[in-house]
């Protein structure tokens, strides 16, 4: 089993849900900065850690050869995983919207019920208390990105299980 990249794997789980919960905006930068760092570490503790037991080595170098050969088909890993964390500890860049509430743009359609006409309302809501902080630019561009985060932890699960099956 790959011990010490699911044990990686597991505090970005319980990092996920620290940035699920928490209202204040510095404390939820602080969280992200911890999730970026951890789930990039999953992929160090797998090629580090793990990669020193023989019966893995092979299949993770298979597995980061695979990941390297076909990067199209691992955009999280390359455009999330590895730039984010990237942009967080090399230049300390947030690629998320700045502020605590987040304004929405919506377009409301009403009908009038007499003519059957209808008309088109352009309107935008604020929305606050943590529900929406969208990723600003490149993968999954306005995502909120404790969604893709958790899309990321998937990744890591999947490719840690077909690691262990062909081990």
């Amino acid at each position: 089993m790959t011990y010490a990249a699911r044990q990686v794997l597991e505090d970005c789980k319980l990092t996920l849900q620290l940035l699920e919960d928490e209202t204040d905006l510095q404390v939820w930068r602080i969280h992200w900065v911890a999730a970026l760092a951890l789930i990039r570490a999953v992929g160090h503790a797998l090629h580090k850690v793990d990669g020193k037991k023989p019966a893995f080595t092979k299949e993770i170098r298979n597995a980061y050869q695979k990941w390297q050969s076909y990067p199209d088909d691992h955009e999280i890993f390359y455009r999330f995983i590895n730039k984010e964390r990237n942009n967080i500890l090399k230049e300390y860049q947030f690629n998320l919207h700045p502020s605590e509430e987040v304004e929405v743009a919506v377009v409301l359609t009403a009908t009038n019920p007499v003519t059957g006409k209808t008309v088109e309302i352009p309107q935008t809501f604020p929305i606050g208390e943590n529900i929406y902080r969208p990723i600003l630019d490149g993968y999954r561009e306005g995502d909120d990105a404790r969604d893709v985060y958790s899309d990321a932890i998937n990744w890591w699960g999947t490719e840690l299980k077909n690691i262990e099956i062909e081990a």
